[in-house]
């Protein structure tokens, strides 16, 4: 184990610049400017860790992955809405931003956010040393085995109900700015930039490589911004991901990346 700071700051440094980058490209695609980009920029940034990610990484890594999954997805969540919910703020009421209004905002969201009160939830359970009993325990388990496969049917069911008419060229920036750029610039950083072990540097990379995830999807749809190239860029993403995500584990265990 060691200090998650070099870790944060690869993974959110990495996923700084296409956020900025989203929001200045998003100018020119009508479907993705408004509030100055905010769930464009959500779309670049929030990826499909807790369903995708981190199930693929414990599947090809081993539980020895579950200390950098962790400090990943303990504050991916939180982070990322902070982010957008201030981006939001600032873009639409750049002459008389509140703080008060976007901390209540932000605490809203955070509050009835499926994955951070679980992981908070989770967090608690654990420090009373209780445990669970052996029926539960394995009764979670059978949950845990078909939680992603539901969880991306009923997404994929809740996206069916928009059209991509106009918005397949923002759709496809979307996924390349976050499946291709933001990979990029989070292995530049566990590679030049921070020291962190290599499994670590495997993980942050493989998690920055994931598709967008199901949040930017709430984000946009929550605010009615830019919900048909985000929409896209999910469902889109997602299936691009099982080959992406292969030629990627491939180059990892050749020793490549």
């Amino acid at each position: 184990a060691g200090a998650p700071w070099a870790l944060w700051f690869a993974f959110f440094g990495g996923r700084a610049i296409p956020w900025i980058v989203t929001a200045f490209v998003s100018r020119f695609y009508d479907g993705l400017a408004v509030s100055g980009g905010a769930a464009a920029s959500m779309a670049a940034g929030f990826g499909n860790l807790a369903l995708l990610g981190t199930p693929l990484a414990l599947a090809h890594f081993g539980q020895s992955v579950a200390i950098p999954l962790g400090m990943i997805l303990s504050v991916h969540a939180p982070v990322l809405w902070f982010a957008a919910t201030l981006h939001r703020e600032l873009a639409r009421h750049s002459g008389s931003f509140s703080f008060g209004r976007t901390a209540k905002e932000l605490f809203l969201n955070l509050a009835t956010n499926a994955i951070v009160l679980a992981l908070v939830a989770g967090t608690i359970w654990r420090t009373t040393g209780l445990g669970l009993h052996p029926i539960v325990e394995r009764m979670l388990e059978m949950l845990a085995d078909a939680s992603v496969p539901t969880a991306l049917f009923a997404l994929g069911v809740s996206l069916a109900g928009y059209s991509l008419r106009g918005a397949w060229s923002s759709m496809f920036t979307l996924i390349a700015l976050k499946m291709v750029l933001m990979p990029i610039l989070v292995w530049l950083a566990v590679r030049h930039v921070v020291t962190v072990p290599q499994l670590w540097a495997k993980v942050a990379v493989l998690y920055a490589a994931m598709p967008t995830g199901a949040n930017a999807f709430l984000f946009a749809q929550r605010n009615e911004e830019a919900v048909p190239a985000v929409s896209g860029a999910i469902a889109l993403g997602t299936g691009l991901a099982a080959i992406t995500a292969s030629v990627l584990l491939y180059l990892m265990d050749a020793g490549l990346i």
